[in-house]
C-alpha cells in the first residue's frame, strides 16, 4: 500500500514539474523581445546614432563582449558591429539567448543614455510537414481527413491551405466531404517565431479521380453544364441532316416520278397523233414507177422525176429493200436538162411489178 502511495506521489511530482517547465518556457517566450533561429543570423538593434569619438560597449547577460574606444577595439572584433553600431550575431547558437544591453558613453566618459536590457530568446526553426490523408466512412458521404504532421515539440501554429487558397481552420486535422474536395489539393503550413514551412500538396483518396479527366469548371462555368449543352447541340444537329437527307430523297423521287408521267403522256400524245394521220396504223409510199419497158427492150431508162417524197427513218418499209445494184453507165438521152444529175438509182423488180399491179387495178 505504501509502494502505490509512494509511485502515486512521484508522478503527481513529475506532472507538476512538467506544467511548471512548461508554463515557465511559455512565459520566457512571451517575455522575449527578440527572437532568433538557430543557425540563422541576426542583429541586435543599438537604436540611437554615435559619433565616432563615442565609446561604445555591448553586454551579454553583464558580460562585455564589445568594447570600442575612439575606432580601437579593447573587447572583441570589428566584424561583430556594423556601421550604426547595431551588434551582429553570426550562426546562432543556443547559448546566445540571454540579455543584450549596450552602454554608449561621449568623449568625456559620461553617459549618453541609459538604455533597457533586451531579451533574445533563439529557437528551433520548424522542419518541414507532412501531410497525410483518410477516408472515413462513418456517414452516408465519405469524408476526407487530412493530418499535418511534424517533428517537432515547440510552440508552433497551423495553417490549411486549399488550392493554395488559405482556409480558416488552425488545428493540426482538417476534415471535408469527399465529393465536394475531388480534384482539390491540400497543404499545411506550419509556423513559429523564427519560420514558416508548407508541406506538399496532396488531393483525397476516397474518390478515384483517374475516371475524372474534365476539370470541374470552364471558364466559370460547371463542366457538366457544357458537356450537355454541347451534346444537345450535336443531336439537334444530326436531326436536321436526317429531315434534310429524307427530304431531298423523297424530292428526287416525286420529280421521277413527274419525268415518268410526263414522259408517258408525250407518248400517248404521240401514238394519238399517228393514229389520227394513219388510221390503219401504216404509212403511205409514194413511188414514182417509170413506165414499164417492154421485153426484150435493151434501150436505156426513162429518166425517173427528181422530186421524190423523203421516207420516215422511223416507219418500217413493208418489204426489205435489197440493196440496189449499179447497172453499167448508158448514154444520157438528148433531151435531158440536168448535165450535173446522177443516173437514177434502179428499183427492184419486185416492188416494180407490184406497183404495176397496183396501177392495172
Amino acid at each position: 500500500m505504501r509502494m502505490v502511495m509512494k509511485m502515486a506521489a512521484v508522478s503527481t511530482i513529475s506532472l507538476l514539474l512538467l506544467c511548471c517547465f512548461a508554463i515557465s518556457s511559455t512565459d520566457s517566450e512571451e517575455k522575449c523581445d527578440y527572437f532568433a533561429g538557430t543557425g540563422a543570423n541576426f542583429t541586435v538593434p543599438l537604436g540611437i546614432a554615435i559619433d565616432k569619438s563615442d565609446r561604445l560597449r555591448w553586454k551579454h547577460n553583464n558580460k562585455v563582449i564589445l568594447d570600442r574606444k575612439v575606432g580601437k577595439f579593447i573587447e572583441g572584433k570589428k566584424e561583430l558591429i556594423s556601421e550604426d553600431g547595431s551588434l551582429k550575431l553570426t550562426n546562432v547558437i543556443k547559448s546566445n539567448a540571454g540579455s543584450y544591453v549596450p552602454e554608449v558613453l561621449n568623449k568625456d566618459g559620461k553617459t549618453k543614455r541609459i538604455f533597457e536590457v533586451k531579451l533574445l530568446c533563439v529557437i528551433d526553426p520548424v522542419p518541414k510537414p507532412v501531410v497525410t490523408t483518410t477516408c472515413k466512412k462513418t456517414t452516408p458521404i465519405s469524408e476526407a481527413q487530412f493530418t499535418c504532421k511534424v517533428h517537432t515539440t515547440t510552440n508552433h501554429t497551423f495553417a490549411w491551405l486549399r488550392n493554395n487558397v488559405l482556409e480558416t481552420e488552425k488545428g493540426d486535422t482538417l476534415i471535408r466531404p469527399a465529393d465536394k474536395v475531388k480534384t482539390d489539393s491540400f497543404s499545411c503550413r506550419v509556423s513559429n517565431r523564427v519560420s514558416v514551412m508548407t508541406s506538399e500538396p496532396v488531393v483525397q483518396i476516397c474518390i478515384d479521380n483517374k475516371a475524372s479527366f474534365l476539370p470541374d469548371t470552364i471558364f466559370g462555368i460547371n463542366t457538366w453544364i457544357i458537356v450537355g449543352a454541347g451534346g444537345g447541340v450535336v443531336l439537334l444537329l444530326i436531326i436536321i441532316v436526317i429531315v434534310c437527307c429524307v427530304h431531298t430523297k423523297r424530292k428526287k423521287r416525286m420529280q421521277r416520278k413527274e419525268e415518268g408521267e410526263l414522259r408517258l403522256a408525250w407518248t400517248n400524245d404521240q401514238h394519238k397523233h399517228h393514229q389520227h394521220n394513219d388510221p390503219q396504223g401504216q404509212h403511205p409510199h409514194h413511188h414514182h414507177h417509170p413506165h414499164q419497158q417492154p421485153a426484150g427492150h435493151t434501150g436505156p431508162r426513162q429518166q425517173r422525176s427528181r422530186q421524190q417524197h423523203p421516207r420516215n427513218p422511223d416507219q418500217p418499209s413493208a418489204h426489205p429493200q435489197p440493196s440496189p445494184r449499179r447497172p453499167a453507165q448508158a448514154p444520157r438521152p438528148p433531151g435531158n436538162i440536168d448535165e450535173d444529175q446522177p443516173p437514177p438509182l434502179p428499183q427492184p423488180r419486185k416492188i416494180i411489178k407490184k406497183a404495176a399491179k397496183t396501177q392495172r387495178v
